[in-house]
């Protein structure tokens, strides 16, 4: 069983105010970086040998809604894409390419969004969204989808002008760049492998996408019935949601194992049962020690199947709406595993009476979250940063843990 440092002895190494900078990763530790952008989701991950994944690249452009955003981060005149961007040249100074970008589905708190005022690139003719702006400056070596979404269509995927944005910038970047664009292989465990040197008890194993899910017994399965099925029984509320389409993947690092699931949900389940991806997803997972929280921490997600078969040790949340996270979701956590320790990148004051019963269980309210795992994977430390500071100065920290 995999275990945390005694509660008495977290207590005594986590530090309010610590003072300094994080170091650079270094060969032999796998960094989790969680990027505050306040405007949606991004994770930049640096493998023990250097190779570079960024899942998702926030960039909602919303600015008033039912449920509104949380201030622009480091502030409203840096765009999203930017942002990502000059964190990534910080902690990986040098970087001239990034050797895999997963978009885990297509909604615009994930891969930005094209406005009718976004700069136009002036070679490939694409807006600056997120996903493009970074892609153009850092270009993608690999590029990964959840699928093509003329085949699995969901009830709410970006709009058109949107994807068609995304489009001609996977075209453009294919051409100018060399990037290798491919779906994400919900059964494979040697699509995402460190390029740069062999790594001993490392291994990303993809677990679903597109709807579609890996089975105990290694198979790609799906419960969602086939598009023409869907476009017969001429119901817009048949179709799943897109969150239901993301990616997800179990990353292992010797004896350390983190989740990251896009934004898988249950919502709607009682409407037609294909609408819940937990629950099969939950059927090839295991304890891990870090999860990223599936969207947002949003009610409808981090059921108590999928979060009963990985009882997570730390659970990080890209919060970004004064919705999140909800009171049940923490409660799945917590009844799931009692000592789990969650990180927030936001918190809403509006949500703060709301989770007030929690409060005292969230670790951290506010920065980017950084796991950094020892070499060989047989410890961690958190860390959190100012996220309005240009120099990330450390915030906090947290460990090390023992993964056993």
């Amino acid at each position: 069983m995999k275990i945390l440092l005694p509660f008495v002895l977290l207590l005594s190494l986590a530090s309010c105010a610590p003072a300094g900078r994080l170091s650079q990763c270094k060969p032999g530790e796998l960094d989790i970086h969680c990027i505050n952008t306040g405007r949606g989701e991004s994770t930049f991950i640096i493998f023990p040998d250097g190779t570079t994944l960024l899942v998702d690249a926030a960039g909602s452009n919303l600015k008033k809604h039912k449920y509104m955003p949380t201030p622009p981060k480091p502030d409203s005149t840096t765009t999203s894409g930017q942002a990502i961007i000059n964190y990534i040249r910080h902690f990986s100074p040098g970087t001239d390419t990034l050797d895999y970008f997963v978009l885990t589905h297509y909604h615009i708190d994930h891969m930005g969004e094209a406005a009718k005022d976004s700069p136009i690139h002036p070679e490939g003719g694409f807006g600056l969204s997120s996903i493009c702006e970074v892609g153009s400056v850092i270009p993608y070596r690999n590029l990964l989808t959840r699928g093509d979404p003329s085949e699995v269509q969901s009830s709410n995927c970006t709009n058109e002008r949107n994807m068609a944005n995304f489009a001609r910038f996977v075209d453009w970047t294919v051409k100018a760049n060399g990037t290798r664009y491919a779906y994400f292989d919900p059964c494979s465990d040697s699509q995402i492998v460190p390029l740069h040197k062999s790594v001993r008890n490392f291994k990303v194993s993809n677990l679903a996408a597109n709807g579609y899910y890996r089975t105990p017994e290694g198979t790609a399965a799906t419960d969602i019935p086939s598009k023409a099925e869907l476009d017969a029984l001429q119901d817009p509320k048949a179709y799943p949601g897109e969150n239901a389409l993301s990616c997800a993947f179990i990353l292992s690092y010797g004896p350390f194992d983190y989740f990251a699931g896009g934004d898988l949900q249950w919502a709607h389940k009682e409407l037609h049962g294909y609408f819940d991806i937990e629950l099969p997803v939950s059927r090839v997972c295991r304890k891990v020690e870090v999860m990223k929280a599936s969207h947002h921490c949003t009610k409808g997600a981090n059921g108590p199947d999928i979060m009963g078969a990985l009882r997570p040790d730390v659970v990080l949340a890209h919060v970004w709406r004064d919705v999140q996270p909800n009171p049940e979701t923490l409660q799945n956590i917590f009844d799931a595993n009692p000592g789990s320790k969650v990180f927030l990148t936001n918190l809403a004051p509006k949500n703060s009476p709301v989770i007030a019963g929690y409060l005292d269980r969230i670790a951290s309210t506010q920065g980017h979250i950084v796991v950094r795992v020892s070499k060989g994977g047989t410890r961690y430390t958190i860390y959190t940063l100012d996220d309005s500071d240009p120099a990330y100065r450390i915030t906090g920290k947290w460990g090390p843990f023992v993964c056993n």
